[in-house]
């Protein structure tokens, strides 16, 4: 189950105002915070929320990360304990035990469960062969889930069904081989909350960040930790960049699928430019890292960052003048980190909504869209990629009226 959090803008936007800034994109819901990387003590109790961060550590430092199954060739968790650099080393470096483990040996630490018990952090493993990180269910119904690997360099991010897909193959082994694994050391049943990866989480915390731009075009980042900053978010201001000025249109949406939300810059003559954000990795620095990533963007009047296929990349919507609404598909690592060349119509009559507001209204994970009319109507485009047989937004109705009233909705 999808768990979010509603937090107010309120002071953000008046801190804004007051620094002559202008708020270029908002929303108002959040997922619930991980845990922090050091929680746990070695072989000790341990949160999924923090296995999950610590495979996200490796993922996030992946290209540093030589694959090696020698035992002494090891590398550091976030407090520097090594751990061996291959599927096994990883996930007992995920479970912070005292030593890294092996695919037959893995399961000592561990209760066997059904697979369709799974949850994030639990683990599939392969006793002569592979142990791949239960991440998170895409479509529980049908199989579908994503899960860290690392069977070879780089390790990765991938998603698959408990069957294996037409091959029969998890992660190149096969399906009928695999166990799940639940660590013996795991606190907490409930299932980790998804991060709606068109939020601007600059910090990849969890919480939402507000990034803002001045007249002068310098960009500012007012960061956030609700729990850290005891109740008062946006309190933590400073300058992050210059030179936007050069955009119309400035866009959250987390295109490389690693939490953290990078930047989408559109210029008047239709160039769309990504602005990369891993904050860990860039030491802070957010969207130093840009490249051209496609042109023609002027054509479309509006551009909404929804992840309409729910697999964790931000795909893109855009709305022509006569109505016309487009699907631009984005998964980075399938890909080949060239987002939005898979473009497709998806639907018609979207003309006639002064406003289109991307929110997972009914919590399974995609994208829905609410429309609202000059009649002040609201109507909900509800979303399920994988049941809708990849047609989204075709289940419409009316939810509300007397939205006229309200100069934003965020």
């Amino acid at each position: 189950m999808l768990v979010r959090r509603l937090t107010s803008m309120a002071l953000g936007l008046t801190l804004a105002a007051g620094l002559g800034l202008t708020v270029g994109v908002g929303a108002t819901v959040t997922s619930a915070p991980q845990a922090a990387l050091a929680a746990s003590s070695v072989a000790g109790e341990i949160s999924r929320d923090e296995i999950l961060s610590r495979a996200q550590y490796w993922y996030d430092n992946r290209y540093s990360i030589g694959y090696s199954q020698e035992w002494n060739d090891t590398y550091p968790d976030p407090s520097g304990k090594g751990y061996r650099r291959d599927c096994s080393g990883m996930v007992s470096m995920a479970w912070h035990l005292s030593a890294s483990a092996s695919t037959r040996n893995i399961g000592l630490v561990a209760s066997q469960i059904s697979k369709n018990d799974l949850l994030p952090g639990d683990a599939l493993n392969s006793a002569a062969e592979h142990v791949i990180l239960f991440k998170r269910w895409i479509n529980k119904s049908a199989g579908e889930f994503e899960y860290y690997a690392f069977g070879s360099y780089p390790m990765k991010i991938a998603t698959e069904t408990l069957t294996g897909g037409s091959d029969g193959l998890i992660d190149s082994h096969p399906a009928s081989n695999y166990v799940a694994l639940r660590y013996r050391n795991v606190i907490g049943s409930g299932e980790t909350p998804v991060r709606d990866p068109w939020i601007a989480d600059v910090t990849g915390d969890g919480y939402h960040d507000l990034v803002a731009t001045k007249t002068d075009g310098s960009m500012w980042l007012f960061s956030n930790n609700y729990t850290r900053d005891s109740a008062v978010p946006y309190g933590d201001v400073r300058q992050i960049g210059t030179g936007w000025g050069n955009f119309e249109r400035i866009i959250n949406a987390d295109a490389t699928g690693d939490g953290f939300a990078d930047v989408l810059g559109v210029k008047s003559d239709g160039t769309m430019w990504l602005f990369s954000n891993n904050f860990n990795r860039d030491g802070g620095q957010p969207y130093a890292d840009v490249r051209q990533i496609g042109t023609g963007w002027g054509m479309y009047q509006r551009i909404i960052a929804s992840d309409a296929n729910g697999d964790g990349f931000t795909d893109l919507l855009g709305v022509k003048s006569d109505g016309t609404m487009w699907l631009f598909s984005n998964n980075f690592n399938r890909d080949g980190g060239q987002p939005y060349a898979d473009v497709r119509q998806i639907g018609t009559g979207w003309g006639m909504y002064q406003r289109i507001i991307a929110s997972d209204a009914n919590g399974d994970g995609f994208t829905d869209l609410l429309g609202v009319k000059s009649d002040g109507t609201m109507w909900l485009f509800s979303n399920n990629f994988n049941r809708d047989g990849g047609r989204p937004y075709a289940d419409v109705r009316q939810i509300g009226s007397s939205w006229g009233g309200y100069n934003r909705i965020v």
